[in-house]
């Protein structure tokens, strides 16, 4: 195979410099543009020493700039890109409207075979209707971590049920340990908490996407609230972000005994800013409330790949989307776990392969809490996590309750959804 010589150009009209993979083959070559960020480099350069006929143009883009520089692009009609990477799953809705419409519908040009492969509900942000017009990168589904070797010393069972975690919670922090269960001064762990109960929180009816169903004072909401007011008042749960100094400082002086958490927390977190010791980290199924047969795993993250509708090489972009998501050579070396579950085995082979984990297969959790994803993980219009930071996050770290907030959260979720175009419903 003859490699494809890359240089780096600077890009005016994006933010930042970008790969170039400049082919010394035939003028015949089909040439894609991507707009991408510099972590999937990599993919590329796989992708181009797997194909001799097609050419890379990559440029970088930042992620909250995607979606702007697109619609000015289509605008202008040029310097559409061919291939798009959203690090954002809302991205996708964002970016197939009738005024901003560039997604392509991969449904007949993505295999039934391969589009089954993925995991359960996995590709909902990237389904609008009976069209599939993305493909997920990878999932980031909710499960829970936790310090075995201080669990194993206080004498605890992990929790299997969210009643049993706040009550482990709640014992461990008794007494001013100092031991917190988790961190809740963040948007996506306040939005989790409610959907792991069914709340309905911005989740589109099954029967009609284009309504979305929000009732905060539903008991399932108002159960979450409580739940984690307690826990906030025993101590059990930090006022903190998971990410802040503090919180961090605490984890890693040993006193996080566990937290809820997505599927990338265990290595690019709990390992790199916690800094747990090898054999510290164990991971379980995400809780589940006594009342549900199975547990509702809200994402924290997962990003998609999407190809222009316009494009003049639909059959090359279709390839190149079928490749970064499916691939099982770039899989081993991806940087979070891979929706194509077979693209995922070998991730999951050389994380386990680290002996850095107590389960000498902790993948196999992994793997199995992903058929909890909740199906209401999908591409919205709306930044939910804007929204309930700005109905939430000041207000209780200034003391007030999360169940006071309730009607507040229904306000800005319920004006925002209809100024984007939903339907709102309570039930």
């Amino acid at each position: 195979m003859k490699l494809i010589p890359r240089k780096v150009r600077q890009s005016t009209a994006l933010v930042c410099a970008g790969l170039i993979a400049a082919s010394a083959a035939s003028a015949e070559n089909i040439k894609l543009t991507v707009w991408s960020d510099p972590v999937r480099l990599p993919i590329y350069e796989a992708f181009d020493n797997a194909r001799d006929d097609i050419d890379l143009d990559i440029v970088t883009v930042a992620h909250k700039d995607t979606v702007t520089k697109l619609q000015l692009a289509l605008q202008a009609g040029t310097s559409i890109p061919d291939v798009v990477w959203m690090a954002d799953v809302n991205y996708a809705a964002q970016i197939s409207t009738r005024r901003v419409n560039y997604l392509m519908d991969l449904s007949d040009k993505v295999s039934a075979e391969t589009v089954a492969e993925f995991y359960p509900t996995s590709n909902a942000p990237c389904e609008k209707g009976d069209k599939l017009i993305c493909l997920r990168n990878d999932v980031a589904h909710y499960v829970l971590w936790y310090n075995k070797p201080l669990m194993d010393k206080l004498g605890f069972d992990v929790p299997k049920t969210w009643e049993e975690y706040e009550k482990v919670g709640t014992a461990a922090a008794a007494n001013d340990s100092g031991i917190v269960s988790g961190a809740i001064l963040a948007n996506v762990p306040l939005l989790s908490t409610f959907l792991a109960n069914n709340c309905n929180l911005a989740v589109p009816k099954a029967d009609d996407p284009e309504t979305l169903l929000i009732n905060m004072m539903e008991p399932q909401c108002v159960e979450a609230a409580q739940m984690v007011d307690r826990m906030i008042a025993s101590g059990a749960l930090a006022l903190q972000a998971p990410f802040e100094a503090g919180f961090v400082d605490n984890a890693k002086a040993g006193k996080l005994l566990m937290i809820p958490g997505p599927t990338w927390f265990g290595e690019h977190i709990i390992k790199r800013r916690y800094e747990f010791a090898p054999g510290t980290t164990g991971v379980a199924h995400p809780p589940k409330w006594s009342h549900q047969e199975e547990p509702v795993a809200w994402s924290w993250g997962g990003g998609v790949w999407g190809g222009w509708k316009d494009t003049a090489h639909p059959d090359a972009v279709v390839d190149l989307l079928t490749f970064v998501t499916t691939d099982t050579d770039v899989a081993k070396a991806a940087v979070t776990m891979p929706a194509h579950q077979p693209a995922s085995i070998p991730w999951g082979k050389v994380v386990n392969a680290s002996g850095y984990y107590a389960d000498a297969d902790m993948f196999s959790i992994l793997l199995e809490s992903a058929s909890f994803g909740h199906p209401g993980y999908t591409s919205l219009r709306i930044d939910s996590r804007g929204l309930i930071t700005k109905a939430v996050v000041n207000d209780i770290a200034n003391g007030a309750s999360l169940e006071s907030l309730l009607p507040k959260i229904q306000e800005e979720f319920s004006n925002a959804s209809k100024l984007a175009g939903y339907k709102v419903a309570l039930e």
